[in-house]
């Protein structure tokens, strides 16, 4: 007998990699999601494909769905939930809390922040909310040939997803952990994933290139890339004093991913929100700010916080960091929009290459 699986966000982690993690043989799929589009559409096909990249070939699996609900609509499917899975982004965390409330069923947080578990149980009670670490890049699209089989098709790569083990009991093609090993891996995938994979998606941005291996395809814009893998190398070496193999096998296997020509990973995906992204503890300002406090000059990651200052995506929620940068002066920018101070030396090391990083950027198509 089938178990109910219900996952707010059919998105590229929810429709793209989950299916591979809890097989759909053993889990009827009920998606929750607000764009409107995409809600009809999988209620109108009740079904979409997945295509995993394996040894540089696709493999498919058609994914049943039973119901995508709009929220709010799916309150009463939540008591029968084997498992809650949300993958909506952290600045959509809250819009879901109030109808999680006073439940005991396990939710699995597929959510890039590692605080969302803890603000969860606080809001909701359920003690049986946890992180996860799908360590994967899950493109939300495909391939015009892969579309052309199902407009609903999306690309994973193979990936490892990392969970909780206080929900070990659910099963499924993940690893199970505990507290120290996803501290562990989430220190990895945070520093030598999300912080070079947006600084690729930014830089990509301004060739004009639309998904992310193109932006990897250009020398100079490869080199920033590597070096920003380096300078979080060493901070993950010194400041959290992880293993020197595992470091530096993770960092590889980075790279290998970003330049994988099979994923088609959009830049306007993986450089939404740049304004989260330049948070002052996120993957961009906080990991140059753990550069200088171990004495690396993050030379590359101010490249890549520049790149993000000056990222111009009209449909994006945070398309306001154009015009802010265009008008402010840069030491007001720095103050105003980027919550840095005078003094400190994150901001003084941006103002002083601000015109030369400008000119680097703009000199990558040469």
């Amino acid at each position: 007998m089938t178990k109910t699986l219900l996952i707010y966000g059919a998105g590229a982690i929810g429709r793209g990699y989950l299916p591979w993690v809890f097989s759909p043989v053993e889990y009827d799929y009920y998606y929750v999601e607000t764009n409107d589009n995409l809600r009809n559409l999988l209620n109108k096909n009740k079904k979409f494909t997945t295509f995993k990249v394996i040894n540089q070939e696709y493999k498919d699996m058609e994914v049943p769905v039973k119901y995508c609900y709009h929220l709010n609509e799916e309150k009463k499917k939540i008591s029968e939930a084997e498992a809650i899975i949300t993958a909506v982004g952290p600045r959509n965390i809250l819009s879901i809390t109030e109808n999680l409330k006073n439940i005991t069923t396990p939710v699995i947080c597929c959510e890039n922040d590692s605080s969302i578990p803890e603000l969860m149980i606080s809001i909701t009670n359920n003690p049986n909310v946890v992180f996860a670490i799908p360590d994967v890049i899950t493109s939300n699209i495909a391939p015009p040939e892969l579309r052309g089989r199902d407009p609903l098709s999306i690309v994973t790569e193979e990936g490892i997803c990392y969970i909780d083990h206080k929900v070990a009991r659910l099963g499924g093609n993940c690893v199970y952990v505990h507290k120290d090993e996803l501290k562990k891996q989430w220190l990895a995938k945070l520093y030598l994933h999300n912080t070079p994979h947006c600084i690729a998606a930014y830089l990509g941005s301004i060739l004009f290139v639309t998904y992310l291996h193109e932006s990897m395809q250009n020398k100079r814009a490869e080199k920033i890339v590597t070096g920003a893998m380096h300078e979080m190398e060493g901070v993950l070496l010194k400041k959290f004093h992880l293993e020197n193999d595992f470091v530096e096998w993770y960092a590889n296997k980075e790279l290998q991913r970003f330049r994988n020509t099979l994923l088609y990973d959009p830049i306007n995906r993986v450089a939404r929100e740049p304004f989260r992204k330049l948070a002052p503890n996120e993957r961009l300002i906080g990991a140059a700010q753990l550069c200088i406090s171990c004495g690396i000059i993050p030379e590359n990651i101010m490249l890549g916080i520049t790149a993000a200052f000056c990222y111009d995506n009209l449909n994006d929620p945070d398309a306001n960091i154009k015009y802010l940068i265009e008008s402010l002066k840069p030491h007001d920018f720095l103050k105003i929009a980027m919550q840095l101070h005078p003094g400190e030396a994150l901001y003084e090391l941006l103002l002083d290459r601000w015109d030369s990083n400008l000119n680097e950027l703009r000199g990558l198509k040469e």
